[in-house]
């Protein structure tokens, strides 16, 4: 996300005006406090937290690798994998990461090539050169989830704001509108303003996408190679004005949704904040909001920390996340922090 975000000040401008946070959304919240969790190596802007059967694995591009690997059960680093490259098992960044529980598999897409790299969860600590399975995207799409007979996907697609794939990476269907105004705005525009962030459940039976830049949160029921809508929350639009190929946000715009997981419960990373209040560099948040998979709300968790990215282990109660950290003896800025949930 944060290379797309960069991508996106030099390509469109736009001005917005948003509204506070949804107040149901607010009750039933638990305050939460981080204890950190030194993984024996540095860690720089992190990204696409994951967790599975005690490994917890990250996006963060160091010494020509891409995705780092900690024993949360042993509390001990393990490896760095995937290297940067061209060559077999190797891959071409920016990544996004993903896994599946349920085929205990974990997935790294390359957005340049459209590549989708495939690996077994007991691959990462037991092989050192790790030749993943590979699945090919035609139209590359620049988010995708695993579903339970393939793919969810987004992306800069002239139709649909969502494809679905099967397990090889053909397209089976195009379908979803963007919210407000988007269906009115070029492919490449209405992706950047209503970029957000996708959750699919463990059975791969439903997913959520919840909206950066304004409160649009949406819930699916994915049945028989179809998408149905069941839930839909979203009050104010993104308000933009085009000026050329640049684009503003309004120090008072309210930002929202910046990570989401999935498990048995869908979980949002929520801001709240203004961008302003971000300096101008709208990641993170301090609240986790969590829905079921119909969309209803069920409790929030709130930090003080500036929560990037985060992950969570259902079966312990443990959410594992990326925080701000202005004392970082390493001078990475950030670190590896642990919530009881």
């Amino acid at each position: 996300m944060l290379s797309k975000v960069k991508y996106i000040v030099g390509i469109i401008y736009f001005f917005v005006s948003c509204n506070l946070q949804r107040s149901e959304f607010s009750t039933n919240e638990l305050n939460i406090s981080g204890i950190k969790v030194d993984i024996g190596c540095m860690v720089g802007l992190a990204n696409d937290f994951i967790y599975i059967d005690s490994l917890l694995l990250f996006y963060d591009r160091f010494d020509n690798h891409h995705v780092t690997v900690f024993d949360t059960k042993n509390k001990q680093f393990v490896r760095r994998f995937i290297s940067q490259g061209n060559g077999p098992g190797e891959a071409v960044p920016p990544l996004r990461l993903f896994l599946s529980t349920a085929a205990q598999q974990i997935y790294a897409l390359q957005t340049q090539t459209g590549y989708l790299n495939v690996y077994e969860s007991y691959d990462i600590i037991n092989k050192d050169n790790i030749i993943p399975e590979q699945v090919f995207f035609e139209d590359r799409p620049l988010y995708i989830k695993k579903i339970k007979d393939g793919y969810i996907g987004i992306g800069m697609f002239d139709d649909g704001r969502f494809r679905l794939y099967d397990s090889v990476g053909n397209i089976i269907s195009a379908f979803g509108k963007y919210p407000f105004r988007g269906e009115e705005m070029d492919h490449m525009g209405r992706f950047f303003i209503y970029q957000g962030f996708v959750g699919t459940s463990t059975d791969g039976n439903y997913f959520a996408i919840g909206t950066s830049y304004c409160d649009n949160l949406e819930f699916y029921r994915i049945e028989s190679g179809r998408a149905e809508l069941i839930k839909k929350y979203e009050t104010y639009d993104v308000s933009a004005v085009i000026h050329g190929n640049r684009i503003r946000i309004d120090d008072n715009c309210i930002m929202n949704y910046f990570a989401a997981y999935g498990g048995e419960y869908c979980y949002m990373l929520h801001s709240g904040k203004t961008y302003l209040e971000h300096g101008r560099f709208p990641f993170g948040g301090s609240r986790i909001i969590v829905f079921d998979w119909n969309g209803n709300y069920l409790r929030s968790y709130k930090s003080e920390e500036v929560i990037m990215s985060f992950c969570v282990d259902e079966e312990n109660n443990i959410i594992y996340a990326l925080v701000r950290d202005d004392n970082d003896e390493n001078g990475g800025g950030f670190s590896i922090v642990q919530f009881k949930i």
